[in-house]
């Protein structure tokens, strides 16, 4: 069978070792849920003219590692402008929801500048995992403070473009995989399911580097869909006060920029 982050069962989603947590093999990542919140929004409205433009996550509780079924419902109607709420069923329970805003595209003429990516991703080399360094096993018998669980975090692919002391923080990464078993991933669904990862790389800009933290949504704003499988994040901007915190990440495909993600999160003493 071939790999992917997810499988079809009826109508549900049955989420493979691709789609685990870093914290408990009960749970998922941030990212695919978001994924498939994505997907199910751009398939319910069907229209190719209208474009999200943003998509917000929130994640109020960890997704089980169960099977899945999504749920969308349009909430404001227009000819240009839609609204539509999205949500993540596990065990008739909705344990994720999203909402978006979808626009239409028109031919009206619009100024801004040109925003190139960052060198690559060819002539970088790659690494599994969003971690900055490829994992070194311990010898055996060595203790281990919390166990090193695979998932989401370790099954993409990462070439890294900042060195390890240059700021800001900026990796292309990609889903080395089908996303749903026998589909092809589309546009809108990978850079949804990849937007959770700028908290991580978060961690890996300025100070404080010797907290975790909990992100408590993904706010996706997006100018247009990115083109290719590798997209690149880079760290625009991290705040914190009393343990409260905002990352800010700039998403870049092979032809420039396409969006920002903004999330909301909590530190953790490690």
């Amino acid at each position: 069978m071939a790999e992917s982050v997810f499988t079809r069962d009826g109508d549900s989603y049955v989420p493979t070792r691709h789609a685990r947590s870093p914290w408990s093999p009960d749970g998922l990542h941030g990212g695919p849920p978001a994924g498939l919140l994505a997907r199910a929004i751009e398939r319910f409205v069907d229209d190719r003219e209208m474009q999200i433009s943003r998509l917000t996550v929130d994640l109020f509780r960890v997704v089980p590692n169960v099977p899945l079924r999504t749920r969308v419902e349009v909430v404001r109607s227009g000819r240009r402008v839609l609204g539509v709420d999205a949500a993540v069923i596990a065990g008739g329970v909705e344990v994720i929801r999203a909402s978006a805003l979808l626009l239409r595209r028109s031919e009206a003429p619009v100024g801004g500048g040109v925003y190139p990516p960052p060198p690559g991703p060819e002539g970088y080399p790659s690494q599994p995992g969003i971690g900055r360094f490829p994992r070194v096993e311990p010898p055996p018998g060595t203790p281990l403070v919390r166990p090193h669980l695979l998932g989401f975090h370790t099954s993409v692919e990462t070439r890294w473009v900042s060195r390890p002391d240059e700021q800001p923080p900026t990796t292309w990464v990609r889903i080395p995989m089908a996303f749903i078993e026998g589909e092809e991933t589309t546009p809108l669904t990978r850079a949804a399911a990849l937007a959770d990862f700028g908290n991580a790389l978060g961690n890996l800009a300025g100070v404080g580097r010797d907290l975790s933290y909990i992100n408590a949504d993904i706010n996706l704003n997006l100018i247009r869909e990115p083109v290719g499988e590798w997209l690149c994040v880079q760290i625009d901007h991290r705040d914190e006060a009393a343990g409260v915190g905002l990352v800010e990440s700039i998403w870049y495909d092979e032809r420039g920029r396409y969006g920002r993600v903004t999330q909301s999160r909590l530190a953790n003493g490690r």
